[in-house]
């Protein structure tokens, strides 16, 4: 099997068969290969079907909802996880033991080394605690009509809001990345990637935890492009 983004032979290890879905390693590209090879119920594979099935369709998963809107469709993703509850009680440590910190500080007027020492923690606390309340309110909207694709994120502020003129749009495909951690922990993330006609390659979403995220964006999006 080769990659249908670069062109590299893809593993055997790297291809599951019971999602019918692979992954590139020469340039972290997610794809579906269900059209390309005729499974039957069972995934068992019935000669000379494949290239003239249609496409199987991959399932709308948890924490997407699709609406359509006079004609434009509208995605929208939930980005809360459990992972925000953990962080909230990690955030009440970390800023109240800055908050204590300061009020011994200025409660004593200690030396200014202790006011500005802990500077970079602060803005971390700050940061953290921003990332886990637009977690648990925060919602990003897809929006597919009027020949353009707009992604916001809202409603708290954050970064990533693009506006893309459809006709300049030549391909969408996804990415896994893999994140390891102490003591050996991997945790993988999945991208929707856009490529423009001219060249161009940029992120549109980053940070889904699924593949089958991705991947169904990337077909309900292209399917409404090819209308």
């Amino acid at each position: 099997m080769y990659c249908k983004h670069c062109g590299a032979e893809v593993p055997a290890e790297d291809v599951n068969l019971n999602n019918a879905i692979a992954k590139c390693r020469a340039c972290n590209a997610v794809f579906s290969f269900a059209e390309d090879v005729g499974l039957d119920e069972g995934n068992v594979k019935t000669p000379g079907r494949g290239r003239h099935r249609e496409r199987a369709e991959v399932p709308m998963p948890d924490k997407i909802t699709v609406e359509n809107w006079g004609g434009n469709l509208k995605f929208t993703r939930r980005w809360f996880s459990p992972v925000f509850i953990f962080l909230v009680f990690f955030c009440v440590l970390w800023d109240g033991f800055l908050v204590v910190w300061y009020s011994m500080a200025f409660g004593e007027d200690g030396p200014l080394i202790v006011k500005v020492f802990p500077i970079f923690h602060v803005a971390v606390g700050i940061g953290l605690t921003y990332f886990t309340v637009a977690g648990f309110v925060n919602r990003t909207i897809i929006e597919v009509g009027g020949g353009m694709l707009r992604i916001q994120h809202a409603p708290m502020p954050w970064p990533g809001n693009r506006t893309i003129n459809t006709v300049d749009l030549g391909q969408l495909y996804c990415t896994e990345h893999i994140h390891r951690g102490k003591h050996g922990a991997v945790h993988r993330s999945y991208r929707l990637n856009a490529a423009l006609k001219d060249g161009k390659k940029f992120k549109l979403l980053s940070g889904l935890s699924e593949p089958d995220q991705v991947l169904y964006l990337e077909q309900e999006i292209e399917k409404r492009l090819l209308r």
